[in-house]
């Protein structure tokens, strides 16, 4: 998979001293990015060379689509969705799980310079009511099945797929039209919690995908089959499958949902070469290495691992039970429009980094305390800066000024360093958020539902290792006095209340939180008083 344009440099090539600025260790030979929107960048004439390859295909049908189907369909459904009212600027909330016509719609929504938001169909209706308040939605687009939670949220009736798919008039003939979309334009409006506090509109513009897909087309080329199992909804799910996939011409087979032996047969039968994965994915097929032995995996070339951090034990326990496939990491945000470090070119079994800056990315370290810019080997918090990063947070400019400083820099919350090789490696997160099987759980937000229990006098939530889900979300309560409510009781009371990834899974009661004089929740002194319980409170089952 070596790409003889993305060459490393010497280290002097990668990291200035004077300005403390890490650049790719890659060479600087990808082509500049086009002054184009994200449809017309994909459809006008990458998509378009190679018609009759299957883009898209359905891992439990077998049905596909090819790129000159992807590129009638995107058409068709745009001419439909403007024949419903919608415009530029309009949002347009999709709620769907991984189907074979998300990317259409996806790239249809855009290209009439409308905006595609998404949001994680396991979300409570509160939850989606929220987001659709903050978001104003012109339209909603959604399956049958999640009708009933979506019903009623805007005043106009909800688009069902299914009956919008059926009603199509596809002509394959037909232009995909691009009226006025220019990069600068908001293309996407996706939800992340940020580096602190609850969930925020992440506001994408046409430019930022672009160069996103720029690059991944270079790094998974386009004789790559992806098995696509992370959701699309995702801005690591969507960025891979749908901006770089489409970009290189690759072909992606979809799966509905994760389940093991689907992805296994999956792989065989389509001689899958490519899968990102998120963690709790890998730990499953190291131990599940006995059930693998009864496909032929031999297409399977690598594994590609993001969302949130896999230990060191998992790493060598997929190693040794699948020694004919690389597993590798990548490193992105929401607020990067997907993964700026990649190991493409590494050659290891597998990799404790999270690879190297993408062309186009800078980076800085810089000290928590000082913020003074650090050498090679000296931890810091991770700064990048670059063509894909954000706009910033749709009404939210206090959080946006936080985010991204007046230089540019996008500050991640994360404790990183960077090797003399250019390879960056994550050491631990800065920010609050708790990863639960690649889910961003913001704790603020668990904190505010915890404090309307009547028995509560304080709390705050905290991230909690576990072997399986990468953390789980656990909540340090502080009863009222004469309260004698148990952690069962926690448990119950959060379990309607949020999707099943945020639900509170352990339960520790103690004296008091740890605060700030402001009041601010000393978060790493919580932690450290976690840890020194092995067995701490109730755990609910996962």
């Amino acid at each position: 998979m070596e790409d003889s344009s993305l060459i490393r440099r010497e280290e002097s090539g990668f990291f200035c001293p004077s300005t403390g600025i890490y650049n790719s260790s890659w060479s600087s030979s990808l082509p500049p990015t086009p002054s184009l929107s994200l449809p017309e960048f994909l459809l006008s004439h990458l998509a378009t060379s190679s018609p009759s390859k299957p883009a898209f295909i359905d891992a439990a049908t077998g049905a596909g689509l090819t790129y000159a189907d992807l590129r009638a369909l995107a058409a068709a459904a745009a001419s439909a969705l403007a024949a419903l009212g919608v415009c530029g600027g309009d949002v347009v909330l999709v709620v769907s799980p991984n189907s074979l016509h998300f990317p259409a719609l996806a790239l249809a929504v855009m290209s009439l310079g409308a905006i595609l938001s998404t949001a994680n169909f396991l979300l409570t209706r509160p939850e989606i009511q929220s987001q659709v308040q903050d978001s104003n939605p012109a339209l909603i687009i959604t399956t049958a099945d999640l009708a009933p939670k979506l019903d009623g949220l805007i005043p106009r009736p909800l688009t069902l797929i299914e009956q919008f798919l059926a009603s199509l008039s596809i002509d394959q003939t037909a232009p995909v039209e691009f009226p006025g979309v220019s990069p600068a334009d908001p293309a996407a409006l996706m939800y992340s919690s940020g580096t602190t506090g609850k969930s925020k509109g992440v506001v994408i513009s046409h430019g930022n995908l672009v160069a996103m897909a720029n690059v991944l087309r270079h790094v998974w080329g386009r004789e790559e089959v992806h098995a696509c199992v992370v959701p699309l909804f995702h801005m690591f799910g969507f960025s891979v499958f749908v901006c770089g996939a489409v970009a290189a011409g690759a072909t992606v087979v979809v799966l509905h949902r994760y389940a093991l032996e689907e992805l296994l047969m999956a792989v065989e039968e389509h001689r899958v070469t490519l899968l990102p994965a998120a963690p709790p994915m890998v730990v499953q097929l190291a131990r599940s290495c006995g059930v693998a032995r009864g496909y032929d995996l031999r297409s399977l070339k690598e594994v590609i691992c993001s969302g949130a951090p896999l230990g060191r034990d998992h790493m060598e326990r997929f190693a040794d039970a699948y020694p004919g496939i690389a597993l590798s990491q990548c490193y992105g945000l929401t607020e990067t429009s997907g993964p700026i470090t990649v190991c493409h070119g590494l050659k290891d079994r597998f990799q404790i980094s999270i690879g190297r800056l993408i062309p186009t990315v800078e980076a800085k370290i810089v000290d928590v305390s000082t913020r003074k810019a650090l050498p090679p080997n000296e931890h810091g918090e991770l700064l990048v800066r670059g063509p894909p990063v954000m706009q910033g947070y749709l009404k939210n400019q206090e959080a946006t000024s936080l985010a991204i400083d007046e230089e540019g820099w996008l500050h991640t919350g994360d404790l990183c360093y960077i090797d003399r090789e250019g390879l960056v490696y994550v050491v631990d997160r800065i920010k609050e958020l708790i990863k639960y099987k690649a889910y961003q759980v913001a704790p603020a937000e668990l904190e505010e539902v915890l404090s309307t229990h009547p028995e509560i006098l304080d709390v705050a939530v905290t991230q909690y290792p576990d072997e399986v889900a990468g953390e789980i979300p656990m909540a340090c309560i502080v009863r009222k006095a004469g309260s004698k409510i148990k952690g069962g009781d926690i448990i119950s009371f959060m379990e309607n209340k949020v999707a099943p990834y945020k639900k509170i899974r352990k339960v520790l009661f103690v004296e008091s939180i740890p605060r700030s004089p402001s009041g601010k929740i000393l978060r790493r002194h919580l932690k450290a008083r976690v840890m020194q319980h092995q067995k701490p409170g109730i755990s609910a089952r996962l």
